[in-house]
């Protein structure tokens, strides 16, 4: 029996599909068995999975159920003790495997670890800040969102079959509830500080996809409060987390230019965690602030500068504090990219710096960072 199963469910992804398989053959662990589930593709996935003859890959055709029906067709499939998932435009980096068998055959009292994850266009180049957040001290605090990228968890079998298997009426967030389930459960977790697998953002399906994820958000929640049997301690996040999912369904709706209801999302924010208006709103600022790290749009700081334009009535002190804001945020982004040695995000970021705030041009080292990346 393999030791690793990893389920690679694929629709209509066939231009990524070779990448992500041969991402597993590059594993530096080799005990393993990947199913790929064909979930009534009408692109070429058949061919690209029955190009490689390696043993140890098997392919299953099913018709169209969506993403969490092919995760489970493959879970039933397999028999491995341990889990991994494949999303079939994403990758995993060579040592992902090893890393996190290693971590939880060294503590047998845990039964997922997780790893960080480096975002990626569609053409392999990054984009925007490593997925690096890990798993809260507190297992209730999962309700305030989802820090992880489910191709960069491995999971004891034994765990989902207590949990069982993902809910096949998600259109998103299906790999969240299935680790609150598990947090619920008692399922203790662990996290690797290094990065374990690439997560494909495709930034021309944003808005469409923002949408999805805002519904399955409040499904997701909405699930687990009905459950009368909630632990306490996760019965006391209840508003928090509502105020936490407002906030992101406001940040896809600014991505989207749904205004209206994007100010909806920010007003019952607010009235659900009031302490975001505290010290004049700086909380609800650097939440604003936080947004452009998302490697969903390639003109970051105008989307801030569209939320400014864009708050409800009741915040518009804050709109007055645009420019400095702005600044603030442009300039961490410019020292963030040059860190990283992207000087075209850099260029971006610290031109708009100077534009929202000149004092800046002052600033030994963002004049420094400037002409480096004008000559670069």
């Amino acid at each position: 029996m393999p030791q690793v199963a990893v389920i690679i469910p694929a629709y209509n992804q066939s231009q990524y599909l070779r990448q992500a398989i041969q991402s597993v053959l590059d594993q530096t662990f080799i005990d393993w068995e990947a199913v790929i589930v064909d979930d009534g593709s009408s692109d070429d996935t058949r061919n690209v999975a029955h190009s490689f003859t390696d043993s140890r890959l098997r392919y299953i055709y099913q018709e169209n159920r969506g993403l969490s029906a092919a995760r489970n067709t493959g879970i039933r499939s397999s028999t491995a003790p341990y889990l991994s998932f494949l999303d079939s435009d994403d990758m995993f980096l060579p040592e992902k495997l090893a890393l996190l068998l290693d971590a939880l055959e060294q503590q047998p009292e845990l039964g997922m670890v997780a790893g960080q994850a480096i975002p990626v266009d569609e053409n392999n180049q990054r984009v925007g800040k490593i997925m690096d957040t890990p798993l809260p001290q507190q297992p209730e605090r999962l309700l305030l969102g989802n820090p992880l990228h489910v191709g960069s968890v491995l999971l004891r079998r034994s765990w989902q079959e207590q949990a069982g298997f993902f809910d096949e009426s998600l259109r998103s967030y299906e790999d969240w509830d299935m680790w609150l389930r598990l947090s619920v459960l008692g399922c203790r977790m662990s996290y690797v500080n290094k990065p374990v697998s690439l997560y494909r953002f495709h930034t021309a399906q944003m808005t469409r996809i923002g949408t999805q994820m805002t519904t399955a958000t409040f499904a997701v929640l909405d699930k687990l409060y009905a459950d009368p049997e909630l632990p306490p301690a996760w019965q006391e996040l209840h508003d928090l987390a509502y105020s936490r999912a407002y906030l992101r369904a406001a940040a896809q709706a600014y991505l989207a230019e749904n205004f209206d209801y994007a100010k909806t999302c920010i007003v019952n924010a607010v009235q659900l965690n009031p302490s975001l208006l505290q010290d004049s709103g700086q909380p609800l600022s650097d939440t604003f602030s936080g947004w452009i790290d998302l490697p969903k749009t390639s003109r970051p700081v105008e989307l801030l500068e569209t939320i400014y334009d864009n708050l409800p009535e009741n915040l518009q002190a804050l709109q007055r504090r645009k420019r400095q804001n702005v600044g603030k945020a442009a300039i961490q982004l410019a020292f963030y990219s040059y860190q990283q040695g992207d000087m075209v995000m850099t260029r971006y970021a610290i031109r708009h710096a100077f534009r929202c705030q000149p004092r800046y041009m002052l600033n030994r080292g963002a004049l420094a960072i400037f002409l480096h990346s004008v000559n670069a």
